[in-house]
């Protein structure tokens, strides 16, 4: 089963389709050329739809090839994928003899078996090598240009997505250096009116301010520190708790040496909101969200774990927001890694990932 999901990576199943119906019509071109060639149409020859005739002049031979050829496709196509296409190319040099010597040798006790010795002998053997030479490399040139092609048409679409993203972000960017900043100055402007007995109410328009402030600043910049990050994050969570009150507890698990790392801005965020209102305000009882943020060797470990009602359709979570499948998005294109979302233990959801 693990081999099975191994190689669906890879290839699904319409690509396992397109390459029995190629076998599937291949086996017949050639079964016709061999049925015709031995008098197929001569009296007493057996039927073309005859079972036995078409596995002793085609069938076998195919099959036998089909069944050699998965074990060195994956060789070729799945374990040496992280190498050059001059590598893999190369290992055809390997697999070459040892494909043909093993079908040869395969048909060959299979003929035996079935009493078809007949087409065995002389010029024959050479032609049926050839033929599984001249087979091997039209389906691998199949292979490999249909990989290609798929590799082609997927890294287009990737283009694709990214220059609308781009589109969007710069037109986000813009808008987003045009409302905080009025944001901000309306915030200031309203803070000017509120009587000093009000000090509260103050410092949490202040805070406010302060989160569209950063929001401006985080999209005008390609990146900012982790400190920067995580007193953002902090502010933010503090004014949640105003709303959520002992509903909503949290802290930060960071070790101090990364503090001065450079990440993309507004990274963890949408992770931290996500956890904020749909783990843990949907919950009645009290609830923690914890932060982690710890370095091994050269890359960042970096956690939200929340102790909220938790995620039951993990499947199609990133499909029900922009926050959560935007945060994929990045983390796949900009670091090549994977937002991992799993149950927390004892309850609520920990989603992680390393960079």
């Amino acid at each position: 089963m693990k081999l099975w999901k191994k190689i669906n990576q890879y290839a699904s199943k319409r690509d396992i389709l397109l390459f029995l119906g190629f076998y599937v019509v291949s086996t017949l071109i050639y079964y016709t050329a061999s049925w015709i060639s031995w008098g197929g149409f001569k009296k007493g020859h057996p039927s073309y739809f005859d079972i036995e005739e078409f596995f002793a002049s085609g069938g076998a031979q195919f099959l036998i090839s089909l069944l050699v050829t998965i074990p060195i496709w994956y060789i070729t196509s799945v374990v040496l994928r992280k190498y050059k296409l001059k590598i893999q190319l190369l290992s055809h040099f390997l697999f070459l003899p040892i494909y043909i010597a093993t079908c040869y040798f395969s048909l060959l006790g299979v003929t035996k078996i079935f009493g078809w010795a007949m087409y065995w002998g002389g010029y024959k053997v050479i032609w049926t090598l050839y033929t599984f030479m001249l087979f091997y490399f039209v389906q691998f040139g199949f292979i490999h240009a249909y990989s290609y092609f798929k590799r082609f048409k997927k890294e287009e679409q990737e283009k694709a997505i990214l220059r609308e993203i781009t589109l969007k972000s710069e037109i986000t960017a813009l808008k987003s250096q045009l409302n905080p900043h009025f944001l901000h100055n309306l915030f200031n402007s309203i803070n000017a009116t509120i009587p000093k007995e009000n000090e509260r109410t103050r410092e949490l328009i202040i805070q406010l301010s302060d989160l569209f402030r950063y929001q401006n600043y985080a999209s005008q910049n390609e990146f900012v520190t982790i400190q920067e990050e995580i007193e953002f994050i902090q502010s933010y969570l503090e004014l949640m708790q105003i709303r959520l009150k002992e509903r909503l507890n949290f802290s930060f698990e960071v070790q101090k040496e990364v503090y001065h790392h450079k990440i993309v801005p507004m990274l963890l965020q949408p992770l931290v909101e996500n956890a904020v209102n749909h783990g843990i305000a949907s919950k009645i009882e009290p609830s923690t969200l914890i932060i982690k943020i710890e370095k091994q060797q050269e890359r960042l470990n970096i956690s939200i774990e929340d102790t909220g009602i938790g995620i039951a359709d993990k499947k199609n979570i990133f499909d029900k927001g922009l926050g959560l499948s935007n945060t994929k998005m990045r983390l796949d294109k900009i670091y090549n890694a994977e937002l991992k979302i799993e149950d927390n233990i004892p309850t609520g959801t920990k989603i992680s990932f390393t960079i």
